[in-house]
């Protein structure tokens, strides 16, 4: 995964809700990643965008209305062109694809997380799963897949921590301060509005003056005083 924390601004319309995260860029904001979410009768959508300069991920995944992966697809677009991976997925089992390679197989269970390099899918679907009512830490299924790179079957953690407030739009707002592994073991804390949006993350082991993170519209002051 990548260094930097998130604060997040939602926008929603016909085609779902959008969350965008930004990150700090020469004195300005850049747009780090969108998120969409689709929920319909027979299921949802997910499909998150990330860009890095000439560089854009985009990963799509659907699920039935049991939580169950139906497909999904990891395109990379950039210097080298279009390269794109696809999962096929039916009783619980997945079928990655990439071309000029052997086709990977995975068990998955619902609820699976699919993720990606550079993606922030993992942290913000563990955000939003995360059961605030059971507490304690808790582990989610992932599926990595890239189209340059081979896929994994992962385990990802996140566990309450603390909680702290901000002072936002002129009112308090009570954030749960999590603590998340990733791909690699790699370390993260985030914090988590009551609805489960991840409102930032930060990456560990934390240092003072950092500039490594990132901010939405909004809460570029409310937030900004978030330490772990």
């Amino acid at each position: 995964m990548m260094t930097l924390f998130c604060i997040v601004c939602t926008l929603v319309g016909e085609s779902g809700e959008t969350v965008r995260y930004l990150r700090p860029a020469g004195g300005k904001w850049q747009t780090e990643c969108t998120f969409t979410l689709r929920q319909e009768k027979t299921g949802a959508t997910i499909e998150s965008t990330t860009f890095r300069g000439q560089t854009r991920l985009t990963v799509r995944a659907r699920y039935d209305g049991a939580k169950r992966l139906i497909a999904a697809e990891v395109l990379l677009l950039g210097g080298a062109g279009k390269k794109v991976a696809t999962v096929q997925a039916a009783d619980g089992k997945a079928k990655v694809l990439r071309a000029g390679q052997s086709a990977q197989e995975f068990d998955v269970p619902s609820h699976v997380i699919v993720t990606s390099a550079p993606d922030w899918t993992d942290t913000f679907l563990l955000c939003k799963r995360y059961d605030r009512k059971k507490q304690g830490k808790q582990s989610f299924a992932g599926l990595w897949v890239h189209p340059v790179q081979p896929s994994q079957r992962l385990t990802f953690t996140i566990e309450r921590v603390g909680a702290d407030a901000i002072t936002h739009a002129g009112r308090k707002v009570a954030l749960d301060r999590h603590t998340i592994r990733l791909r690699g073991n790699s370390a993260y804390v985030a914090w988590a509005d009551a609805s489960g949006r991840m409102i930032k993350l930060v990456p560990m082991p934390y240092k003072d003056g950092a500039t490594n993170w990132l901010i939405a519209d909004g809460y570029e002051k409310s937030a900004a005083g978030l330490r772990p």
